[in-house]
Formats: C-alpha cells, sequence, structure tokens
C-alpha cells in the first residue's frame, strides 16, 4: 500500500501575538518562557486543527525570529487555507501572513542502508508500576534497584530510545546525551464542576544526538511521522536529520 506523502513545515510566528493569545486563554506565566510547550500545542489546536503537525519541535535563536518545525501529511497550501479561512483574529495574529511565514519541503525518498545523522528533544517518563504516576525514566529505574550507585542517566535515555528507534527496523550506530534540564511545564485537567484545572509539574528534558543507519525506507518513514516518546503534540519527539558525523 502507497503510503502519504510526508512534508517537513516551518511556521514562523509572532512571539508577541502568541503571548497575547495565551494571556486571553489563561495560559500565560504558567510555563517556562523557553518552554511554551502546553500554550504551542493550545494554539497550533486553534490554527490548524487535526491538520496541526505533529510531532513538532519550537526553535528559538537571536538570528532569526522564533518558528516551529514539525512533520504532516499536508503541504504548506492547505495550512495557509485553514488559518486564513477559520481563525479567529487572535489566532491570525500570531501568524498574521501564513502565505510567507509557513513554508514546506517534501520528504525525500530513502534507501535501505542510508546512515544519517540526528538530534532528538525527548520527554524521558515512564510509569511507576504502583499508581501509574509519570516520572522520570532515570527515576523509575533507580526505584527499581536495589544499588543505583552504577547508575547512569544518558545510558537510562539512550538505552531507551535505542529501543524506540529498533521497533522501527532503524539501527542507532552512536548517541549521546548532548543536553539535559528539568522543565516547568502545564497540564490541564477538568475539576469535579466542568472547569478547566492548569496542573503544573516538573518533567525532564534529554536533547539527544547520534548517528542511524536506516534498515527498512518505508518503517524510517513511519518514525519520522510518529516520532519518539510521550508528549509529541507538547514539542518533543521530532528527529531532525542531519549529515553523519
Amino acid at each position: 500500500m502507497k503510503m502519504d506523502p510526508l512534508y517537513m513545515l516551518e511556521l514562523e510566528f509572532d512571539i508577541a501575538a502568541l503571548y497575547r493569545f495565551l494571556h486571553t486563554q489563561g495560559l500565560s506565566g504558567r510555563e517556562d518562557d523557553t518552554e511554551l510547550g502546553y500554550g504551542l500545542h493550545a494554539w497550533l489546536g486553534a490554527a490548524f486543527g487535526d491538520l496541526a503537525p505533529k510531532p513538532w519541535r519550537l526553535l528559538m535563536d537571536d538570528h532569526r525570529p522564533p518558528r516551529i518545525l514539525g512533520y504532516a501529511p499536508h503541504d504548506a497550501g492547505t495550512l495557509h487555507q485553514r488559518i486564513s479561512e477559520f481563525a479567529e483574529p487572535s489566532v491570525l495574529q500570531v501568524c498574521p501572513k501564513p502565505q510567507l511565514m509557513i513554508v514546506d519541503r517534501a520528504m525525500p525518498a530513502w534507501q535501505k542502508g542510508r546512515r544519517l545523522g540526528f538530534q532528538l528533544l525527548v520527554c524521558p517518563v515512564g510509569r511507576k508500576s504502583r499508581d501509574g504516576t509519570e516520572k522520570d525514566l532515570f527515576l523509575v529505574h533507580a526505584d527499581s534497584q536495589r544499588d543505583d550507585a552504577g547508575l547512569c542517566r544518558e545510558a537510562v535515555y539512550c538505552d531507551w530510545a535505542r529501543q524506540r528507534f529498533n521497533d522501527y527496523s532503524v539501527t542507532i550506530d552512536s548517541m549521546r546525551l548532548a543536553g539535559f534540564r528539568l522543565v516547568k511545564q502545564t497540564r490541564q485537567t477538568q475539576s469535579s464542576n466542568g472547569k478547566r484545572v492548569f496542573r503544573p509539574i516538573i518533567r525532564p528534558q534529554a536533547l539527544l544526538e547520534g548517528n542511524l543507519t536506516i534498515q527498512d525506507p518505508d518503517e524510517f518513514t513511519r518514525l519520522l511521522r510518529h516520532g519518539v516518546g510521550r508528549h509529541r503534540a507538547f514539542g518533543y519527539g521530532m528527529i531532525l536529520l542531519r549529515p553523519p558525523s
């Protein structure tokens, strides 16, 4: 069966307008300034509905406007039409010129045996066996071992990610933990009276880098489309590709 095409989408946005939108939604100030996972998730949903790219990643630096990279089975023109025709004014102000601020490129057809470099931002969490609470994978492993003196955060995260790649017939040739921090995030629940309740949480954020080899091109495309780990709708799990090192 022929697979749907896969596009990488790039969306520039006006961060001041984003904060104004988040203020109207009661979301401003609830996360780290560099995190914005829940806020951008809310804006993407308001702007594009089920067409919003997933997985995606926020990129912010001093040399160009903030932007989102993401994967989707449709091109930029589809997003242009959706936001131009249906978005509320406060939503459209975040991306006021979609024809200029949203661009795409079709992902190439990969070959078996192709070697690539990658970078991956993930939220490495698992469920505690007793009550199902979500917890840092490193701490989950520490809880399960009587003697955790030799436990290594990098090894725990890399082993976990390697298995996710293996599930899609991708061999990891090398991988390292290039960055780690704890971030303040927000998640929404409903109270007994049906009102929105925002719950602050602290979660791990890990940046992994390495090289991979494609064993099955179709499975590799499925992996790009699906992403790695949990919370892919909140800015995690997108595999960015580059020449191998």
